[in-house]
């Protein structure tokens, strides 16, 4: 008890504690990589690996949960996370000197964590094995999210874990699989976890090795897109490698809850998603469209592969590379202009805007036109058969309006920087929607080093605010003046075995 008095009570400081301390594994499980290889940076990623793992053991042994969770503390605490995180992140590049300077080091991290796929390596294939399997673990990591592996992990947390859930996972909707947080946290890992493996053994069956099949699958399961070489996927030269990754980016970029379920014998989530109806028309159609008006060389089988693997790979923002899309007809790449910001579905590993949203804006656009005629008609926001309450509707709607923002900034920044149009707008499209490449001057063969520093500096920030979609970062900044923020207080007890929540308006 009197070391438990000793402990700061602070959320953000021991979840960032054990944030760090899983970085720190990363780069030690990175290290062992290294040195099986031979490779020069393993102590490097050992020095970098004991160090953040010291200071995350510190501030997790140092401080521990509060009884009581200001709504704005965990917004707070999820981007403080995410900022620690990157930080950390940059120093095996830093340290080993594959990127020495700071900015270069910290876009590869955010973008690595953010699953982004961005990239300022140059050449990829010159740093070491260690150095691009930590690069690897980043996307891993950060697709199903370090905080929903927190939640998992930490008995603590309590009634506040769902709310860190909501603030960290992508899509607009948080959903329960079991009746206590932390379990539904750890089955998405399990789950997380098991189609990793699954996908790096069908890797090495299809002829990767155990280093290549474990590589690519960390970033295909996260929808990251890192790979140790240049051509990305394409070094492979293979269909069956590109079939099999194909249908990795469907299942990545689609529900893990309705997954989950599905593995476990239910079929009607499955069978009456419209948003799963939503994700597998849109892939379809602009596969068919792209077919049909590229004027690529590639035909017949090949022509609707490249077709279908590189709508998967932007739609589910995996932004794995076989073919330069660059180099097609203009109208093929206006669909993918197109693409770049729209994302997977609720709940999967995707970045951009989600189809939960886009249905929701699409029917509340429906709703809004009928009104026009019958103002005073009553009639909810449906998807499908399913009615959104008006609260959840303008959130949405609030939202978008934001993502908008975002884009329309951004683009307008690197404009600014001295980037052609195209660029600057291709490159705010696919940092905020973490997808990895664009048009012009940052295509599919190009990378980031084609932007100036400030540009990426623009991007950092655009890529934190689409895999956090915006809401806890611009929240956190009212942590600046508590004083005039309204949060809501949630209560629970310490036990391990009963959670109570309840909330009330504080000022």
């Amino acid at each position: 008890m009197k070391g438990l008095d000793r402990q700061l009570e602070s959320m953000v400081f021991h979840v960032v504690g054990i944030t760090l301390g899983v970085c720190g594994i990363g780069m030690l499980l990175s290290a062992l990589v290294e040195a099986i290889d031979g490779g020069p940076d393993t102590g490097a990623l050992i020095t970098c690996g004991v160090g953040v793992g010291i200071v995350g053991l510190i501030l997790w042994a140092g401080t521990r949960i509060p009884k009581q969770i200001a709504l704005l503390d965990v917004f707070v605490t999820v981007t403080v996370a995410w900022v620690s995180m990157a930080l950390a992140g940059s120093l095996p590049y830093l340290v080993s000197g594959s990127l020495p300077e700071v900015d270069l080091a910290l876009f590869e991290s955010v973008s690595g964590f953010t699953t982004t796929g961005s990239t300022v390596m140059r050449p990829i294939e010159d740093n070491s094995a260690g150095i691009l399997f930590w690069r690897s673990i980043t996307q891993f990591l950060g697709g199903m999210g370090v905080i929903v592996l927190v939640v998992a992990v930490l008995p603590t947390v309590g009634a506040g874990g769902m709310n860190l859930l909501a603030a960290e996972a992508p899509g607009p909707t948080g959903e329960r699989l079991t009746p206590r947080v932390r379990h539904t946290a750890r089955n998405l890992w399990v789950l997380y976890i098991a189609f990793m493996f699954v996908l790096a053994f069908a890797y090495m069956a299809a002829g990767m090795s155990v280093y290549d099949g474990f590589a690519h699958s960390f970033t295909t399961v996260s929808t990251g897109g890192f790979s140790p070489y240049n051509a990305s996927l394409g070094h492979f030269d293979s269909a069956l490698i590109e079939w099999i990754c194909i249908v990795a980016m469907f299942i990545a970029g689609g529900n893990f809850a309705i997954w989950y379920r599905l593995v476990r014998g239910d079929t009607r989530p499955f069978l009456r998603s419209v948003e799963l109806r939503a994700y597998v028309f849109l892939v379809v159609g602009a596969t068919v469209v792209i077919a049909l008006i590229n004027n690529a060389e590639t035909v017949g089988h090949d022509r609707i592969r490249d077709a279908l693997f590189t709508v998967l790979t932007i739609v589910s923002t995996t932004g794995f590379g076989t073919t330069d899309f660059g180099m097609w007809s203009d109208g093929a790449k206006a669909v993918i202009l197109l693409m770049l910001p729209l994302g997977g579905m609720a709940g999967s590993t995707s970045g951009g805007v989600k189809m939960m949203r886009l249905l929701s804006v699409a029917s509340f656009a429906h709703r809004e036109t009928l009104r026009q005629l019958h103002p005073r008609m009553v009639r909810p926001v449906r998807i499908g058969g399913s009615v959104l309450d008006e609260g959840t509707a303008n959130k949405i709607m609030a939202f978008m309006v934001l993502a908008l923002a975002a884009f329309g900034i951004g683009a307008f920044a690197i404009v600014l920087t001295g980037a052609d149009l195209v660029t600057a707008i291709s490159a705010s499209a696919t940092l905020y929607g973490n997808v990895g490449p664009g048009l012009g001057a940052i295509g599919p063969s190009q990378d980031f080093l084609n932007l100036n520093g400030t540009a990426r500096m623009v991007g950092m920030v655009s890529m934190l605010l689409g895999r956090l979609e915006i809401y806890p970062i611009l929240l956190a900044l009212v942590a600046v003046r508590p004083q005039r923020a309204k949060a809501f207080v949630i209560r629970h007890r310490t036990s391990n075995s009963d959670w109570v929540q309840r909330s009330k308006r504080v000022n």
